[in-house]
């Protein structure tokens, strides 16, 4: 009896929120309705845009324009979006609509690593395109599935090794150890990648007007600056999760949870691609940089002040479950919690944004200077706990009967911060002159018990529309972590010859003994393992860097420190041009130019480094023998067509 009681109870939970959406049936709807006269308002058809009327319903969107939820996989100029999303063509009837996005893109990249031996010189094609459907059949609800494939040209591989033709596929497979298997492909080369970007229901009209996001989806608030699509790489970010939207006339309020990693995957033989019992960085010491159960959840809000200005207020968190790669015996033999279960890394940013631009994030008609501040602090665990130090280095507990540093341990905790200051003016509506600083803290000493790095979260780290370069310029070649960064830009716009824009950017380290940090957020880290943050180099069998990027002092022992550590990483001066072909085509061109600052050069050109094996200063071979001096010099060049219907 409990059992059928438990069984009754569950169904009814389970179905009754779909019988918010359903229309009630009772006995005398399935009696056959007795002929009735027709009246004077019932002769009079319901009018196609009448809600209540189903069978006629007209999407808001076909006659007012896609909404900017269902073109978050299109990266465009304003211009072409706009003529995009109004475009009739497209709509199969009154509520479904189908949509391409094709954007090929070549680049050209040359010594962003500024070593003089190795330039890192790369030239490709890269290739994104999307198919998406779009149905929205009532105002309670709407759909959305997008399929997108992304590749470098030449990425398939369908001639084998001798072929004639294999030569102009790069994927081309290496011959198989095994004769009755001709032609097998034996390499490990990745396929290029065709996958579902988005696919969600919107669910509209709850109560309090509020609307349900559910499925994989794109989210993008404010200036991206914190979570946005990346659009402007190949692949984009997309979320699989969950977001409900409170959104008025005056304030909005938006609540969404991810979960981009999750161990419990393997349903039917369906993996997780980010599941990391298949997808581990065994044996690397630092939690951030190993991946385990992880969400990604917050609030953003925003409210419009007198329509003269938007105040944004968010708290974006991200929380991993640490899973342990050993087991210890006990707690004694791993005092520092590398292997303990449940040592959570829990990173909590809180911040505001402020602006002038009110009109879906542009400026009134008839304004011409346009400001924005944001600023953002970080909090939390990282998950793992440290010794006492003495220039920089753990002590013992004992030595003799002398006792030099207690043995208790303390948490790693955040402390990063982030600011930018933004500014602009714009001339007769053609002409604008802007200029910002940006700031994301850096850690003065990685070994103590305070990671103030700021850590990046999921954004696009580019430039956004219609605000060009204002997070990492052209070249892609810096995080916004320990970074301060000066940006003087220009933009003019024609309405025969496109748009031009310019743009000079100052990178310098905001703690010069903290690293200089790739666009993808690792260090270009010539310390070895670093307690706040993951590095991206190597240390050969003799304790030797074998690649560097900046100089930096990691323990914070200034003794250890064989050259003078610099402060500017390098300038860049970045040059686009936007074209718009017709109203569905468009083109973008850019060139960006670096010169590397002393930060680099100070430790390409050292004579010394220091050997955190051996703790000894040994000669720099490479410098000596000028094998991986510095090269001042580097440039990126790109060119993009945008084609949308």
């Amino acid at each position: 009896m409990r059992k059928i009681l438990f069984d009754f109870i569950f169904v009814s939970v389970l179905i009754f929120p779909f019988g918010l959406f359903a229309q009630t049936t009772t006995n005398a709807d399935l009696k056959t309705p007795a002929p009735e006269k027709p009246t004077e308002s019932s002769a009079v058809p319901k009018p196609a845009t009448d809600p209540e009327n189903l069978d006629n319903y007209v999407s808001p969107m076909k006659a007012g324009g896609l909404t900017s939820e269902y073109t978050r996989h299109m990266f465009l100029e304003p211009d072409l979006s706009k003529k995009v999303n109004l475009s009739q063509k497209m709509w199969l009837n009154d509520w479904i609509r189908i949509g391409v996005y094709i954007r090929p893109r070549y680049e050209s990249r040359n010594n962003l690593n500024f070593d003089k031996s190795n330039h890192a010189y790369t030239d490709r094609v890269m290739q994104t395109s999307a198919l998406y459907f779009l149905m929205d059949p009532s105002q309670y609800v709407a759909f959305k599935v997008t399929v997108q494939d992304t590749r470098v040209w030449g990425g398939e591989s369908p001639a084998n090794v001798g072929d004639i033709r294999s030569g102009f596929f790069s994927n081309t497979p290496t011959l198989s150890s095994d004769p009755n298997v001709p032609g097998r492909q034996n390499n490990s080369i990745a396929p290029n990648n065709t996958s579902i970007r988005e696919a969600f229901v919107m669910l509209k009209k709850l109560p309090l007007n509020g609307k349900v996001q559910i499925g994989r989806q794109i989210w993008a608030y404010g200036d991206q600056r914190m979570i946005g699509g990346a659009n402007w790489t190949i692949n984009g970010l997309s979320f699989d999760g969950a977001r409900f939207m409170f959104d008025y006339e005056k304030f909005s309020s938006h609540f969404f949870a991810a979960r981009p990693y999750w161990t419990q995957s393997g349903v039917n033989g369906v993996l997780s691609s980010n599941d990391p019992k298949f997808n581990s960085t065994a044996g690397n010491p630092n939690p951030s940089a190993s991946q385990s159960d992880t969400t990604l959840f917050g609030t953003y809000n925003s409210f419009n002040i007198l329509n003269e200005v938007v105040l944004d207020i968010y708290n974006i968190n991200v929380v991993k479950k640490w899973i342990p790669n050993t087991t210890p015996v006990s707690t004694v033999d791993d005092v520092l919690a590398t292997n303990r279960k449940r040592q959570s890394d829990e990173l909590y940013t809180t911040g505001f944004r402020l602006t002038n631009r009110t009109v879906k994030n542009n400026l009134p008609q008839g304004k011409a200077w346009d400001w924005t501040f944001e600023n953002a602090w970080q909090n939390g665990y990282t998950g793992q706990r440290i010794h006492k130090q003495f220039l920089g280095y753990d002590l013992p507990g004992m030595i003799g009967s002398a006792k030099l540093a207690d043995t208790k341990t303390e948490r790693v905790k955040y402390s990063g911060s982030f600011h930018v200051i933004q500014t602009g003016y714009t001339f007769a509506e053609k002409l604008r002159i802007g200029a910002q600083y940006t700031y994301a803290s850096g850690d003065n000493n990685r070994a103590d018990g305070t990671s103030s790095t700021f850590q990046t979260l999921v954004n696009p780290r580019f430039g956004v529309i219609p605000y060009w370069n204002n997070v990492a310029g052209l070249s892609e070649n810096v995080d916004t972590k320990n970074l301060s960064s000066w940006n003087a830009n220009i933009t003019y716009k024609t309405e025969k010859w496109g748009t031009f824009l310019a743009t000079y950017i100052i990178n310098d380290k905001a703690e010069k003994n903290d690293a200089w940090y790739a666009i993808n957020g690792a260090a270009n880290s010539m310390a070895g393992t670093s307690l706040s943050s993951p590095v991206a180099t190597s240390v050969n069998s003799n304790g030797q860097i074998a690649t560097a990027g900046s100089s930096e002092n990691y323990t914070g022992n200034a003794y250890t420190q064989a050259y003078s550590t610099g402060r500017n990483i390098y300038r860049e001066l970045d040059l686009t041009w936007m074209y718009q072909i017709n109203d569905n085509v468009s083109i973008w061109m850019g060139a960006g130019f670096l010169i590397a600052g002393n930060a680099i050069k100070n430790y390409r050109n050292s004579p010394l480094l220091y050997n955190n094996i051996t703790h000894q200063f040994e000669w720099n071979a490479a410098a000596l023998t000028k094998q991986h001096t510095s090269a001042n010099n580097a440039n990126v060049f790109f060119f993009q067509v945008n084609a949308a219907l």
